[in-house]
């Protein structure tokens, strides 16, 4: 080699090693960058994000670790170790399970707690991972804490609302029965349980639901059909009733009214299905006395009707001339009877005289005498003249020991004297 190409080459060699040199700076520049935004990023995060070497003396905390523990800026005072933050229980499990698995497996997560600077203990998710060296030896220990207190106490609050839901489900007179989309049943309360017989038989689709739970058409032995179950037409969105189902318990048959409707998640599909259901039988007895009481109601009218039609008979025997037989007691209902029946007949007649027969009345006191007086009165009105006819001597003596106004009727003692006292007066108009 010449002299001349010597310091050319090495010039050459210099250049290359001087681009070389600033390729790792910038690399070492760029990444002591990416530590940098690293270590802002951990020291600014909520989540506690801590070091401890091989023998659980902490070598690190970020400033969240730092601010939950009271830690000060020099974590060389005081030697700390990772018992004192955290309670008795999460120490024994980080060092008997969770250290050895980490050093095992590189990681393990689950939940822990710690303690803050005043000894109060915070729930923690805890992840611990060994970092190791090219032997496999664990050199140190990196571990990531985020405090879960407040989705802990939203958990238990949606917990004891969700017991509380049950409890009111529970304490209803009335059955609650709720299927899965599949049809698999999902929930049954206490009054769900004592009607049907039986509780939840997870294993039972919407086609075995009748056989298992014993379902009939009321007053049949036919399974209750599938397609009707109000449980079925709620998983295909309809909202029904049925009062015709029967459901066969150990001490008999009872009768079931049901009611059921979809239950959709937020975006409108169909989670659930849901029934509630009460025993009618009872009831539906109780209705049908009613119809039965009522059906006797009416046929007791009817009878009545009937019997005061044949108690009150009103006949024309000539013309302008009506005749009326009263029989039995009178009380106030059959008083206002004998009078429409005789007015009635009065203008259906056109009668002029109309003949009321009390022969077969045996008591004649202030009621009755007044009921005659007022029907005498009230066919004067019509233009027609009323004869008593049946009077006995007893009667006669009521009649004028109680003071009854006559002077609006004709008496006579008989009905044949008042028959023939009638046609005398039609032939003498």
């Amino acid at each position: 080699m010449s002299s001349t190409e010597d310091p050319t080459a090495e010039i050459e060699h210099l250049r290359r090693r001087v681009a070389e040199l600033e390729a790792l700076l910038e690399q070492r520049r760029q990444d002591d960058e990416v530590v940098t935004r690293l270590r802002t990023i951990i020291e600014n995060t909520p989540d506690v994000i801590a070091t401890a070497d091989a023998a659980g003396r902490i070598v690190y905390v970020n400033q969240a670790g730092k601010r939950l523990f009271g830690f000060s800026a020099d974590l060389s005072v005081g030697d700390p170790r990772i018992p004192q933050f955290h309670p008795t229980w999460a120490a024994d499990l980080i060092l008997n399970e969770a250290l050895p698995h980490a050093a095992r497996e590189g990681y393990w997560s689950g939940e822990t707690a710690v303690l803050d600077a005043q000894g109060r203990e915070t729930p923690v998710a805890q992840v611990i991972i060994a970092h190791k060296n090219a032997a496999g030896e664990v050199t140190h220990f990196s571990t990531v804490l985020r405090d879960i207190s407040e989705s802990k106490r939203i958990e238990a609050t949606l917990r004891e609302s969700e017991q509380r839901l049950l409890r009111f489900l529970d304490a209803l007179s009335v059955g609650v029965f709720v299927v899965e989309p599949d049809g698999r049943p999902f929930y049954a309360n206490r009054s769900a349980i004592e009607l049907l017989g039986k509780g939840i038989m997870p294993d039972a689709t919407t086609d075995q639901l009748a056989e298992v739970y014993r379902a009939f058409v009321a007053g049949t032995d036919q399974l209750y059909p599938t397609e009707r179950m109000p449980l079925v037409r709620a998983l295909s969105g309809e909202t029904s009733s049925v009062d015709d189902m029967e459901i066969e318990r150990p001490d008999g048959r009872v009768l079931i009214e049901i009611h059921g409707a979809p239950i959709c998640d937020a975006d409108g599909r169909i989670a659930y299905g849901m029934v509630s259901f009460t025993d009618i039988t009872v009831r539906r007895r109780a209705e049908e006395a009613l119809r039965e009481r009522a059906l006797q109601q009416q046929v007791i009218e009817a009878q009545q009707a009937a019997l005061r039609e044949l108690s009150t008979p009103l006949m024309p025997i000539a013309e302008g001339v009506v005749v009326m037989p009263i029989v039995g007691s009178i009380d106030s209902r059959r008083a206002q009877q004998i009078m429409e029946t005789l007015l009635e007949g009065i203008a259906a007649h056109s009668a002029d005289i109309a003949i009321l027969d009390i022969t077969g009345v045996r008591v004649v006191d202030t009621q009755v005498a007044g009921a005659l007086v007022r029907a005498a009165q009230a066919a004067r009105m019509l233009g027609a003249r009323v004869v008593l006819s049946g009077i006995s001597a007893e009667i006669a003596q009521t009649l004028v020991h109680i003071g009854a106004e006559m002077s609006e009727m004709v008496a006579l003692r008989s009905l044949q004297q008042g028959i023939a006292y009638a046609l005398e007066q039609r032939g003498a108009l």
